[in-house]
């Protein structure tokens, strides 16, 4: 049984003239447990798609309408599903991550805590965490149609595809790395730098990617396989020298721009 049964059974109880719920994310941590960070940074995370979180509510009848990340809350309207006398959910046909509609209200991607951001941002300003490049990945592929089939918290280290996704017989997957920050996320280790060079770790984590798209084609030959990277010129560079054994393997790169606009190398 997912984690989230139990928002899809509050969800499904509301009575039937009830048109709007709306939730705090502690009150939704009270049902189902602790959130993963993801959720409260980035709004992808609510998208109306076929994630097991948004299965939860999309199965009870109900939609995500709008999430407030700095507010940590968020309104569920009634979908046009609606449950069956017997108070059991209609299970729903899984529908494509709607990213663009999560939310019209809140326009962040970190979130700020009294002690700064809660994910780290470089000393330009912009988050090129791991998550955060996958996050932009998947609000892109949605928006082109792709079914979001699975994306892993990064946060946890969880194994797997970072993210699967599926579009007309096709299925992608994506392997997302982030990029060095100058100083420790540690909060015991706060301001103190590196010791590594940000581009000497840039190096390290491209070729982890790289190993990781040769094993992944080598398991599965059928499908479409790409890295996710953010666009720095580390990145930039490391791509071109290997842009022909890349193209051979059929793995693509995907570039994702500090607003978070996604383009393929």
């Amino acid at each position: 049984m997912s984690k989230y049964e139990p928002l899809r059974w509050f969800l499904a109880g509301r009575p039937e003239d009830t048109r709007e719920v709306r939730m705090s994310f502690a009150e939704i941590e009270g049902l189902v447990g602790s959130l993963p960070r993801s959720a409260r940074e980035y709004r992808p995370w609510w998208a109306n798609s076929a994630l097991v979180q948004a299965q939860s509510w999309l199965a009870a009848g109900w939609s995500i309408d709008s999430v407030n990340l700095t507010a940590e809350n968020v309104v569920f309207v009634r979908s046009r599903v609606r449950r069956r006398d017997t108070g059991s959910p209609v299970t729903v046909r899984p529908v494509e991550a709607q990213v663009g509609d999560v939310s019209r209200h809140e326009e962040r991607s970190v979130r700020t805590t009294p002690h700064g951001p809660s994910a780290p941002v470089d000393h330009d300003g912009h988050d090129h965490t791991e998550a955060a490049v996958q996050a932009h990945v998947v609000t892109h592929l949605a928006r082109d149609g792709w079914l979001i089939r699975r994306v892993t918290d990064t946060e946890s280290r969880e194994q797997g595809f970072d993210v699967l996704a599926e579009k007309a017989g096709r299925t992608l997957v994506v392997e997302a790395k982030g990029y060095p920050s100058r100083s420790y996320t540690d909060p015991r280790r706060a301001g103190e730098t590196k010791p590594t060079s940000q581009a000497t770790q840039a190096r390290h984590w491209y070729s982890g990617a790289l190993l990781k798209a040769v094993l992944t084609r080598d398991e599965h030959p059928a499908y479409e396989i790409a890295i996710a990277l953010p666009d720095m010129p580390t990145y930039r560079s490391l791509h071109r020298r290997t842009a022909a054994s890349l193209s051979l393997l059929q793995v693509g790169v995907l570039f994702v721009a500090p607003d978070g606009t996604v383009s393929v190398a």
